[in-house]
């Protein structure tokens, strides 16, 4: 019997910074496909929040709310 033993990737996502690192190494590496849009929310904290889109949108307000909405349908589909 043999024993393989993986190497689990780092999920440690307490680490915004690094993780958007990670992010942003994966787009390049083409795991995102083209990856044409980045819509983002940022948790700033004392009830404030901050969002946006990065991209090349010809309409980024439609965009970013368009991505947003799938984004959060996902989100319920999957809990």
């Amino acid at each position: 019997m043999t024993v393989t033993v993986l190497q689990l990737p780092d999920r440690d996502l307490t680490d915004v910074p690094r993780a958007l690192r990670a992010l942003a190494d994966g787009i390049e590496r083409g795991e995102y496909g083209d990856a044409h849009n980045v819509a983002w929310v940022v948790d700033c904290g004392s009830t404030r929040m901050a969002c946006g889109l990065m991209g090349a949108a010809p309409e980024p307000g439609a965009t970013a709310h368009l991505l947003f909405a799938i984004a959060q349908r996902k989100l319920e589909q999957g809990t």
